[in-house]
């Protein structure tokens, strides 16, 4: 006889069984996912019987298809297993508990991702260029903003301070498409263009055919820092973590880097290279911080270093920071992230967990988001990479910024 429900808990109760027999990696019935094995036990206890289990080798049906029809290649499988040896889904969900605990300051500049759909049609008759019949546009939350709303799904309090320059168009943006949880704190400069991207995206196969950016670096040439510095050391109080989002578009400079520096408590620092910063914006212009997430080439432009292995550069950038008793992490795209907690110069690795990419824009940010919260709560060193890995591989599922991952 078969049953085809998900417990046995009714099979139980109409058989009335003077044993109920269940595998031995069942003992640790906290590490029943479903926590079906408490109902189960009570069930067949009413009946006058008793739960046993058996003490030889696990040839468990659930096992041996994780282990052998699984979708994860044999790193994946093994760092699966390592989390689950470290504590697994119960330590995991207590860990995002402590994260849920936690008042988060985000600061850095917001990016307007247009996404302009068309549809490739020939070469223009007068010139060699791509002619393509526009579709639609929409306008995503990117950069800071896009960081905010990713933790406003974890964190208690989320504040986003930026500058911007006051456009009717971004105005609408904050209203739509930031997270009703995040609190913007702004200063709007006058006659400085809000960053903005605008990528011409064909949208059958969600490929780039071309990408336009609005961007001012010299606002502090025109504008006095000084509001929005008194704005930051006010923001960087009564928090628990404060996370620098550095896109190198101008807002980290002069006197407002200097305040950053001066910062208190916990402070997390992504610092990233871009066409239009190129060169201009390497992580050693900042001198204090608790944790450092960038990206192999962003490592490779501070150092000017094109050909050392991404390891070696992982660990040099982490002898570097030892002074500072900061952790860091450096992500590799495909190949994951390595992960070196602080005062260690062994790094861990975590592999990709994703292998379908629809657009792998702000993938990266999100790692950062959620790593920066972990390392904060004191979440287990080995699975900060494995976290952070399968949150920028969801967020790969995702269109540009048009939706955060809850």
């Amino acid at each position: 006889c078969v049953s085809t429900l998900p417990t046995a808990t009714s099979v139980i109760e109409a058989l009335r069984p003077d044993f109920y027999v269940k595998g031995s990696d069942y003992k640790d019935k906290a590490r029943d996912v479903t926590g079906a094995i408490y109902e189960e036990e009570t069930a067949v206890k009413s009946a006058g019987g008793r739960l046993v289990f058996t003490e030889d080798e696990m040839f468990s049906s659930s096992t041996l298809i994780n282990r052998f029809f699984a979708q994860w290649n044999e790193e994946q499988q093994h760092t699966i297993e390592v989390v689950q040896t470290a504590g697994g889904l119960p330590l995991i969900e207590k860990i995002l508990d402590d994260v849920s605990k936690l008042k988060v300051a985000v600061m850095g500049e917001p990016i307007v991702d247009t996404y302009v759909f068309c549809s490739p049609e020939a070469i223009s008759s007068k010139s060699p260029s791509i002619s393509a019949k526009f579709i639609s546009e929409e306008n995503y939350a990117g950069g800071s903003l896009a960081i905010a709303n990713h933790l406003a799904g974890f964190a208690k309090e989320v504040n986003l301070f930026i500058t911007h320059g006051g456009e009717p168009y971004f105005q609408k943006l904050l209203a739509d498409r930031i997270d009703p949880q995040v609190k913007i704190h702004d200063e709007k400069l006058v006659n400085v263009s809000t960053p903005r991207k605008t990528r011409f995206i064909e949208q059958f196969k969600q490929q780039r055919i071309f990408e336009i950016t609005d961007l001012s670096h010299d606002q502090w040439q025109h504008h006095s820092s000084e509001k929005f510095c008194r704005m930051l050391k006010k923001g960087n109080a009564n928090i628990d973590v404060t996370l620098i989002a550095d896109f190198g578009h101008g807002l980290f400079e002069s006197d407002v880097l200097d305040v950053l520096n001066h910062f208190e408590g916990f402070v997390a620092l992504n610092v990233q290279t871009n066409s239009s910063n190129f060169g201009f914006n390497p992580f050693t212009k900042h001198k204090k911080f608790s944790f450092l997430n960038i990206d192999t080439r962003e490592v490779r432009i501070a150092y000017h270093d094109r050909f050392s292995a991404p390891l070696d550069l992982a660990r040099r950038t982490q002898q570097r920071l030892s002074p500072l008793g900061a952790s860091f992490a450096m992500t590799t795209g495909p190949n994951g992230a390595y992960y070196f907690p602080s005062g260690c110069i062994e790094a861990i690795h975590a592999p990709a967990f994703t292998s379908s990419v629809v657009d792998a824009t702000g993938a990266g940010d999100a790692f950062y988001a959620l790593s920066s919260l972990l390392v904060k709560v004191g979440c287990p060193d080995v699975m900060i990479p494995f976290l952070g890995n399968v949150f920028a591989g969801l967020k790969t599922k995702i269109i540009g910024n048009k939706n955060s991952v809850s």
